[in-house]
């Protein structure tokens, strides 16, 4: 746990605010303008929900 020590720490919420302004320009690339193809995410949905019947396949040969 952090122990308060007194000191002021609206310098670091300066810092971040500054560096929250400086991080949104137009250059910059945002994580939620990101979109991947439609077809590699349905490629990865086949194959997580073909793992998900594999492994229950096994679990039920291994249970039953």
């Amino acid at each position: 746990m952090r122990e308060h020590d007194g000191t002021d720490s609206s310098g670091s919420t300066a810092q971040f605010r500054a560096f929250v302004d400086r991080s949104g320009g137009p250059e910059a690339t945002q994580a939620w303008t990101m979109a991947a193809p439609r077809n590699r995410v349905a490629m990865l949905s086949l194959a997580v929900i073909g793992v998900a019947v594999v492994l229950a396949l096994i679990a039920f040969l291994v249970i039953g």
